[in-house]
């Protein structure tokens, strides 16, 4: 029977939630999948072997990698279905495709597995594929040509969205782009585009050339951007944690709210934090004194923050909301 462990995270919430993340027990050396469910304070491991990088496919189930291929999990890890073999698996907006790196590019199937195309590109697999906001389409980075793609895999064609264009992600109606900008040994810059946008317009950027803004995300309903911005210079020696403060950006305003101080980015994974779906909370990676990770929950609304994993023995990375 799958194993649930009830551990006390915190009193009174009034925002229960259920987040996936990534934990490494520090002492097995085993990376796990785990759902947290807020409401009765579980933490449900979601395979027994090493599993990593879950995402919700819908309310009920989750894809995940357990070692080297993608499953389909129930959020309870009782039913598993293998897929494919990959890594890194991503779901459409509305849950009906899933795409993974695998050998020799990106597969796609949908939300039973059936794979639907075999794209064969050149992918920079620290950058994590994303689907168009009309489903047809994967963009992908191509580190040797130094730009990201977008591949429609109805149509099997290949356009060029932008040199040194990193992430990106629609807004929730479908109207705008966010994306990361910047070449791989300067700072990055968070931009806002129409989704026609052509490498040759000019970009609304929300962010300095030297903030070294990252990871941009919408609010579920598109008023705000949270990115992380990276402190190069207070790195830990001990720890492959790159400590970040969190921003928040209101479109509506235009106005900047620090959110936390205390983030700690993980290289090559996207989203790194998420909403709650009614956009009062930011649940990221909290950086512990040791250089390990916890998850941890922000209210926007009192600016308080909790810690939901206490458990030190699980360095605990990129958490990903339900409905998020």
């Amino acid at each position: 029977m799958r194993k649930i462990l009830f551990i006390l995270v915190f009193w009174g919430s009034i925002g229960w939630g259920q987040i996936l993340y990534t934990g490494l027990d520090k002492f097995s050396g085993i990376v796990r999948a785990y759902h947290l469910i807020q409401e009765n304070e579980q933490i449900i491991e979601l395979s027994y072997g090493n599993s990593y990088l879950p995402r919700w496919l819908n309310e009920n189930f989750i894809v995940l990698n357990i070692g080297n291929s993608i499953f389909k999990v129930d959020k309870y890890g009782e039913s598993k279905t293998y897929f494919f073999e990959g890594y890194m698996p991503v779901v459409s907006r509305s849950g009906k495709f899933i795409a993974a790196y695998t050998e020799g590019g990106i597969t796609v199937a949908d939300s039973s597995g059936r794979i639907i195309s075999k794209i064969e590109v050149e992918c920079w697999k620290k950058v994590t594929p994303l689907f168009s906001y009309d489903e047809k389409s994967i963009y992908y980075y191509d580190n040797v040509r130094n730009g990201c793609f977008k591949f429609d895999f109805e149509k099997q064609t290949n356009t060029l969205l932008g040199h040194f264009v990193f992430h990106p992600l629609y807004s929730p109606d479908g109207k705008k782009l966010i994306f990361n900008v910047g070449k791989t040994d300067s700072n990055f810059r968070v931009a806002i585009a129409d989704i026609d946008w052509k490498e040759n317009q000019q970009l609304h950027y929300i962010t300095s050339e030297f903030e070294n803004s990252i990871v941009p995300i919408w609010s579920p309903s598109g008023r705000y951007i949270a990115y992380m911005k990276l402190l190069i210079d207070k790195t830990l020696p001990e720890s492959d944690l790159i400590p970040a403060i969190i921003v928040l950006y209101d479109n509506q305003t235009q106005t900047k709210t620090i959110v936390t101080e205390d983030a700690g980015f993980t290289e090559g994974v996207f989203p790194q934090f998420s909403f709650s779906k009614d956009e009062r909370y930011i649940y990221y990676t909290c950086l512990r004194d040791d250089g390990t990770g916890t998850i941890a929950e922000i209210d926007l609304h009192r600016n308080q923050k909790r810690i939901l994993i206490s458990d030190k023995s699980i360095d605990a990375r990129v958490p990903i909301s339900l409905g998020y």
